[in-house]
């Protein structure tokens, strides 16, 4: 009775911190939305349910009580072409306890890129004049806990400190994302991760600030498994309250949603093909996992800015 009260005021908390009503400034979180590695850039990002590894420190907290050992994970993209480099590195650790504190992670997310022009206006020509170029990026550094409530549920919980530098400004903020796992039998898995779960306060130098507001992403998983091949279908959606409108996949007044969807194959649990759906975009990847060893590539295509290709490497001991 006890941990069927704890599960419901957990749901109960999550939900709620994404009714209140919060004044946000739209897409002040979107440098951190790319998402970390490529195994679940080729599923298009639909991870929140699983496969559950290092990375889920970064897409949902509750995760890291389902990985296993220890683990390592690094990555580097060349996001839409050229445009923005994007780089991550995270380790994450599970004592095997399946009730319980059991596991813990940390991660370092950067995205940066330059082209940013500082001007000044000739008044002699009466035309603007490039001053110099700067660069501009964000960093983000999380630190996670998680554990089992019982065997098939767990909850987790990200604190994360941001760092913001744009060329003439910098701003710092702090933030929590906190998220559960149901894993409903051997086939099925639900999830739901709250981003931001306290709206995320970003100060910066000149007195301006903006809140990144909560968003929900509630996601479910199925797995199968015949022989040597196993494959994992899963879906979520991403659940905005921010005013997106037709900018989203739906939207009705503030509130907006975007989809996600992928399929994992894997042969021996060595050799692994990835096809993914993410926001109207179509991904793919291929990984390989040979003794402790990992690599993942993944691709996305996009219609608009070039194409983006992420390579991921890591170690589980």
């Amino acid at each position: 009775m006890k941990r069927c009260v704890q599960i419901k005021a957990l749901v109960l908390l999550l939900v709620l911190a994404t009714t209140s009503p919060i004044s946000a400034t739209k897409y002040a979180g979107e440098p951190f939305s790319l998402g970390a590695g490529a195994n679940a850039l080729g599923m298009g990002g639909a991870v929140v349910a699983g496969p559950f590894n290092v990375t889920s420190g970064y897409y949902n907290p509750a995760g890291l009580a389902f990985t296993t050992g220890r683990q390592f994970y690094t990555m580097h993209s060349e996001t839409f072409g050229s445009l923005l480099n994007h780089d991550y590195i995270g380790f994450s650790s599970n004592n095997g306890k399946t009730t319980g504190l059991n596991s813990y992670g940390v991660y370092l997310y950067y995205v940066g890129g330059g082209g940013i022009k500082l001007t000044g206006f000739d008044t002699d020509t009466q035309y603007p004049y490039i001053i110099r170029e700067e660069n501009h990026f964000d960093i983000m550094i999380g630190g996670s806990l998680s554990g089992r409530i019982v065997e098939s549920i767990s909850y987790g919980i990200t604190a994360k400190i941001i760092y913001r530098d744009i060329a003439t400004e910098t701003a710092y903020g702090l933030g929590l994302d906190a998220g559960i796992v149901y894993k409903m039998d051997t086939l099925m898995t639900a999830a739901l991760t709250v981003t931001d779960l306290t709206s995320t306060f970003l100060a910066y130098s000149n007195d301006v600030s903006e809140t990144i507001i909560p968003a929900l992403k509630p996601g479910i998983s199925f797995r199968f498994a015949r022989r040597d091949v196993t494959a994992i279908l899963s879906g979520q959606s991403i659940i905005r309250f921010e005013g997106r409108k037709q900018n989203a996949e739906l939207w009705q007044g503030e509130v907006s949603a975007d989809f996600q969807a992928g399929l994992e194959i894997g042969y021996k649990r060595v050799a692994f093909g990835r096809l993914g759906y993410d926001q109207d975009r179509i991904t793919a990847g291929l990984g390989a996992i040979i003794d402790k060893y990992i690599i993942d590539l993944a691709y996305l295509h996009h219609d608009d800015l070039d194409n983006t290709f992420r390579l991921s490497a890591g170690i589980n001991f």
